[in-house]
């Protein structure tokens, strides 16, 4: 599994353009014919050669040693996820590797700097959440980052609270008075449940919580969330307490989603009512320190420019020397890319939209900014 800590490491390695790296998002899915034959090393290889020929002398001896590594890599790799990521510098004798439950697309880039943007683009787009699945008797709870469970955990029952509570006292109680100590005994159960989805909350952290389940159980349990974990809540579904890990992740999915395009939207109402709406606004708004949240349709791509001295990034079309301090500005082919790499620096965040949202936005320059102030 591939951890935010990961990427957040890739983005930080620093450029060395005299020792590019080989960046590879491959296609490797199980489920279809050619992930079963192996076409991905097909497709790697016909990518390799499609960058070599645009190579010159003095390049293509680093990239070939930075290709054969990543070879050796994919022809030994047994797939058994649906994106193999990988990262290849031969001369810095390194290589990384991770697997992604989703799918991404294809892409063979040999550049100075790791190429993370599809990363950062698939953690947008599925957020770690939290999911307890319960009952009046158990607990399971799981947290779901990149479309993959990454801890599960079982609550103490309500039956091993009932002994802990219970040994020692009286048996021969009425009818009624069982019936208020099972009662007891189950908040107890969701009390202690709520406890440790609390503390995967510290651990993980993550913004949304789905509880699944019967209704009367989980809205006692809505009742015994603690702030901030209960505002947290962005759906209940009924799941039985056995339900199969696979069949969790598809239906908390769901919801997940349809909770994603709704904040996309309100993302996109917010731009388009008086924040930074365009390339041009956006960039100003970053140069000046007030750019919050980056938001731009799935689609939006743009070429720039960028000073070298004071690294201001500038719409394709802004001249040749730079606004601020009059240096020359270099051509940057991924704009996108390059405002990525800078919101981590100033403590900003991006969303990418979709559907609806992107519609919109596209509307309006396909991309724009949320203030700080």
């Amino acid at each position: 599994m591939i951890a935010t800590a990961h990427i957040d490491r890739l983005r930080q390695r620093p450029p060395t353009p005299g020792s590019p790296v080989l960046s590879i998002y491959l296609d490797v899915d199980q489920s279809r014919p050619a992930g079963r034959q192996r076409a991905f090393e097909v497709a790697l290889r016909a990518r390799i050669r499609a960058i070599e020929q645009h190579l010159g002398d003095s390049e293509r001896e680093t990239f070939r040693a930075d290709a054969a590594r990543a070879m050796r890599f994919v022809t030994q790799y047994e797939p058994h996820a649906k994106t193999l990521v990988l990262f290849a510098d031969d001369s810095a004798d390194w290589v990384w590797s991770g697997d992604l439950r989703i799918a991404l697309p294809v892409h063979v880039r040999w550049e100075p700097a790791p190429y993370v943007r599809p990363l950062l683009e698939a953690l947008d787009e599925h957020e770690r959440y939290g999911v307890v699945l319960v009952d009046k008797e158990r607990a399971r709870l799981f947290t779901v980052f990149l479309d993959e469970i990454e801890d599960e955990r079982e609550a103490l029952t309500a039956a091993e609270v009932r002994h802990k509570q219970a040994s020692g006292t009286d048996r021969l109680r009425s009818q009624m008075n069982l019936q208020r100590q099972d009662d007891m005994h189950v908040r107890s159960h969701l009390r202690r449940t709520a406890e440790l989805m609390e503390q995967m909350a510290r651990e993980h952290g993550f913004d949304r919580l789905v509880l699944a389940g019967p209704v009367e159980v989980t809205s006692e349990l809505a009742r015994l969330l603690r702030h901030p974990l209960d505002e947290r809540v962005v759906a209940t579904l009924r799941l039985p307490i056995d339900a199969a890990a696979d069949e969790v992740l598809g239906k908390t999915r769901e919801v997940v989603e349809r909770q994603e395009r709704a904040v996309e939207s309100a993302r996109v109402t917010q731009v388009l009512d008086g924040a930074a709406v365009g390339l041009e606004q956006t960039l100003a708004m970053l140069q000046q320190g007030r750019l919050f949240v980056l938001v731009y349709a799935d689609d939006f791509a743009a070429r720039g420019r960028e000073c070298p001295r004071c690294r201001a990034l500038f719409a394709e079309g802004a001249g040749s020397a730079c606004a601020y301090c009059g240096e020359g500005l270099v051509l940057i082919d991924e704009l996108v890319e390059r405002l990525l790499e800078r919101i981590g620096e100033v403590d900003a965040t991006a969303e990418q939209v979709h559907g609806e949202a992107a519609d919109r936005l596209r509307r309006g320059g396909g991309i724009g900014a949320i203030l700080r102030f």
